[in-house]
C-alpha cells in the first residue's frame, strides 16, 4: 500500500497515486471499490497515530461541508432579498410603529417617535449611503430603547432617561448591581441586542449604496430634524419630570436629551427664583441645647416596605395588624416622592429637608448633582449639637454616588457593604442590624457623644423571581401571584428582623436613651396590582396618588416621645427629619429647622404640594441667601 499525500488531495478528488480510487482491494467487488476510497497516512505521520490518518470515506461525505455551505449560502442570499425588498421595508416599519404605540400608549405622541425614527435613519442614511440598512437600524435601536424604558419603568416607576447612560452608565458599582440583581431582564435584553447588531451586520453587507448625492442626503437630515420640534408631544410649559412619570417608553428617552441642554444652558431650580427680591438670611444658629441628656437617635430605612396591614386581601391585613404602628398604637402615613426604586430620591429628601421635585428632571440624579451644593442637613444640625453621625448602607460606597454625597452634607461615616463584610446585596435585614449593633456598642465604649446612626436595609428589594424568605413561621395567606407572595414573605421577616433590632436597644434603655424612627422609602411594583384595585386613585404619574404612600413608625426606648410632630393626616418625605429633631428638643436651636417646622405646620404636612407655594419658595431663598444651598 502507498503512503498517502495530503489530506487536501483527497478532498479535492485528485486522483493520484497516493491514495487508493476505483481499484479493488483484495477479497472486495469492484462495486465496493468504486463506493469507498481507502486513504493512507501521508509522510510524516507517526505510526502510532496511523488509525487518525488512515480511513475509509464515502466521496458523497467528503463533500458534505461544502453542500450544507452551499445551502447556507442560498438561505441566506434567499432572506437578504426578502428583507432588502421596499415591501419588506414598509412592513418592518407597521410593525414597529404598531409596538411602539403598543409600549407608548399614547397615539398623540407617535409622530414625536416616528420622527425620531426619521431623524435616526437620516444620520446613518448621510454617513453609510444605505438607505434600508438605515431604516432597520433606526427601528431596531429606537425599539430596544423602548424595551429598556419598559423594563426600568416595571421596576422604577422612571422612565429610561439619557442620565442613565450618563451616570448609571458610567458607574461600575450600579452596572454590576443591575447585572446581579436584575438577571432575569439584563441577560434577555443582551441576547435581543446582539441578534438585533447580527442581523443588521448582514443587511449592512447586503444592501447597496445609493445614488442619492450628498447634499440630498443633507437636505434631509435637516428637514427631518427641524420637524421633531413641531411634534413634540408636551406643552411648552409642562415639566418633563411628570412625563418620565407617565410610563411613555418610546418618547421618554428621547425628550431627556433637552435636559442635557438645560443643563447645559444653566437651567433648574433658580429660574424660578431670577426675578424675585432676595430673602433675609436666617439668624445665626443658636447654642444646641436639650433638656436632660440628649438620646441616641436611630432611623431605619425599611428598604421598599409599605404598610400591608392596609391591604384588605389575602389576609394581609390580620397578619401584618400588629405592625407599622408606633408606640402609641397609631399608623402613620408618609408621602414619599417615587415608586418601585431610587431609595437615594427618598433619602435625599429626608437628610436635607427638601423636596426633590423642587429640581424637576434632576431629581433621580441629585446625589451626583448636588454634591458639594448643600450645606445644612439634618447631619449638620446633629453634628453642631455634638452628635457623631454614620449611615450604615447596603451598596458600596460609590453606588449612584450616594456615599460622596451623604459625606458632603455632614456625615462623619459611611459604613458602605465593604465595611460591614458584605457578601452579597440581599442580606436578610438582621444582618445589617447586627452591623449596626457592633457599630452602637463600639461607639458607646470609645465615645461619649450622643450618636445619630441610619441603618438602610436591603432584604425586602426587588427582584422577587428568587424564593429567599423563609416561610416555616409565617402563616400568610398565598395569593398565587409569584412576586406579590415572595414580597409578602420577605417584608414579614424583615418585620420580625426590625423587632429584633429595638430589643437590642432596649437592653441598655437606662443609660442610653433612643429614639428610633422607622419608615418605607418606597412601595414596590410587587404590590401595585393589588393597590391600583384597592385604591382607584392609584396613578404612578400623579404624585399626590396612593401610589406613593408609605409609612413611618416612631419608638422611644428609655425616653418620651413626643408625637404632635408627626400628626398629619400624610407628612411628607421632607419634614420626616425636622420633626424628629423637634420630637427630640433640638430643632429650636437651628433657625432653619424652625422655619422648616413653622412650613410643615403652615402646609399641613405636605411640601412640594404645599397649596400656598410662596412659602416653599421664601424657604428655599433664605437658604441661598444664608449660604446653605449652592443653586449654581
Amino acid at each position: 500500500m502507498k503512503v498517502a499525500g495530503s489530506w487536501s488531495q483527497a478532498k479535492s478528488g485528485q486522483n493520484t497515486s497516493r491514495y487508493v480510487s476505483g481499484k479493488s482491494a483484495p477479497g472486495r467487488s469492484s462495486r465496493a471499490s468504486s463506493d469507498y476510497q481507502i486513504l493512507t497516512p501521508h509522510e510524516g505521520c507517526p505510526l502510532g497515530l496511523m488509525s487518525h490518518c488512515v480511513g475509509i470515506r464515502r466521496p458523497e461525505m467528503l463533500l458534505l461541508p461544502f453542500q450544507y455551505r452551499s445551502i447556507s449560502m442560498t438561505l441566506l442570499q434567499k432572506t437578504s432579498k426578502l428583507v432588502l425588498n421596499p415591501i419588506a421595508v414598509v412592513v418592518a416599519t407597521l410593525l414597529c410603529m404598531a409596538l411602539l404605540y403598543r409600549l407608548e400608549q399614547q397615539a398623540g405622541h407617535m409622530p414625536f417617535v416616528m420622527l425620531c425614527v426619521a431623524g435616526i435613519a437620516a444620520v446613518l442614511f448621510l454617513a453609510s449611503r444605505r438607505w434600508k440598512f438605515s431604516i432597520y437600524a433606526a427601528l431596531t435601536f429606537v425599539t430596544l430603547i423602548a424595551i429598556a424604558s419598559t423594563l426600568k419603568y416595571r421596576t422604577k416607576g422612571f422612565d429610561l432617561h439619557i442620565y442613565d447612560v450618563v451616570f448609571t452608565g458610567a458607574d461600575p458599582k450600579a452596572f454590576a448591581f443591575l447585572l446581579n440583581e436584575f438577571t432575569l431582564y439584563v441577560v434577555p435584553f443582551a441576547g435581543l441586542l446582539l441578534c438585533g447588531l447580527a442581523g443588521l451586520s448582514v443587511i449592512f453587507s447586503r444592501d447597496r449604496t445609493s445614488a442619492v448625492s450628498t447634499p440630498r442626503r443633507i437636505g434631509l437630515l435637516v428637514f427631518t430634524f427641524a420637524a421633531i420640534p413641531i411634534s413634540y408631544p408636551l406643552k411648552a410649559d409642562e415639566p418633563r419630570y411628570f412625563h418620565y412619570l407617565g410610563g411613555y417608553n418610546a418618547s421618554a428617552f428621547f425628550i431627556s436629551f433637552l435636559d442635557i441642554r438645560d443643563a447645559a444652558l444653566g437651567h433648574g431650580i433658580a429660574d424660578r427664583f431670577a426675578n424675585t427680591l432676595a430673602a433675609e438670611p436666617f439668624a445665626p444658629s443658636q447654642t444646641c441645647e436639650a433638656t436632660g441628656q440628649k438620646p441616641d437617635l436611630f432611623i431605619v430605612l425599611s428598604e421598599s416596605q409599605t404598610d400591608l396591614s392596609r391591604l384588605n386581601r389575602y389576609g394581609l391585613d390580620e397578619k401584618f395588624s400588629g405592625n407599622f404602628k408606633s408606640d402609641d398604637g397609631k399608623r402613620r402615613a408618609l408621602q414619599v416622592e417615587t415608586f418601585g426604586g431610587g431609595t437615594w430620591i427618598t433619602n435625599f429628601s429626608l437628610m436635607t429637608g427638601m423636596s426633590s421635585l423642587d429640581f424637576g428632571w434632576r431629581a433621580p440624579y441629585l446625589t451626583t448633582a448636588m454634591e458639594g451644593k448643600i450645606h445644612r442637613s439634618l447631619a449638620t444640625e446633629l453634628a453642631r449639637c455634638g452628635y457623631r453621625t454614620a449611615v450604615l448602607m447596603p451598596m458600596e460606597h460609590g453606588f449612584v454616588n450616594e456615599g460622596p454625597f451623604l459625606e458632603s452634607i455632614g456625615f462623619d461615616e459611611v459604613l458602605d457593604y465593604n465595611r460591614i463584610g458584605a457578601s452579597k446585596y440581599a442580606h436578610r435585614d438582621r444582618f445589617y442590624f447586627e452591623a449596626a449593633r457592633e457599630f452602637i456598642s463600639e461607639h458607646r465604649r470609645t465615645d461619649g457623644r450622643p450618636l445619630f446612626l441610619q441603618v438602610q436595609t436591603m432584604f425586602a428589594h426587588s427582584p422577587y423571581s428568587e424564593k429567599l424568605a423563609e416561610t416555616g413561621s409565617d402563616k400568610i395567606g398565598t395569593s398565587g401571584i409569584r412576586d406579590l407572595d415572595e414580597y409578602v414573605r420577605r417584608v414579614a421577616q424583615s418585620q420580625r428582623d426590625f423587632d429584633w433590632f429595638l430589643d437590642q436597644i432596649r437592653v441598655n434603655e437606662n443609660s442610653h436613651p433612643s429614639i428610633v424612627l422607622e419608615f418605607g422609602d418606597h412601595q414596590s411594583f410587587a404590590t401595585s396590582d393589588l393597590i391600583e384595585r384597592l385604591y382607584p386613585d392609584f396613578a404612578i404619574d400623579d404624585l399626590s396618588s396612593s401610589a406613593y404612600r408609605s409609612y413611618f413608625t416612631l419608638h422611644g426606648i428609655g425616653t418620651s416621645v413626643d408625637m404632635r410632630p408627626f400628626d398629619f393626616p400624610k407628612l411628607d418625605i421632607g419634614y420626616l427629619g425636622a420633626s424628629l429633631l423637634e420630637a427630640a428638643g433640638l430643632a429650636k436651636s437651628s433657625p432653619m429647622l424652625a422655619d422648616l417646622v413653622a412650613l410643615r405646620n403652615h402646609c399641613n404636612g405636605r411640601l412640594h404640594a404645599c397649596d400656598d407655594r410662596a412659602a416653599v419658595d421664601r424657604h428655599l431663598q433664605r437658604r441661598i441667601a444664608s449660604g446653605y444651598l449652592d443653586i449654581n
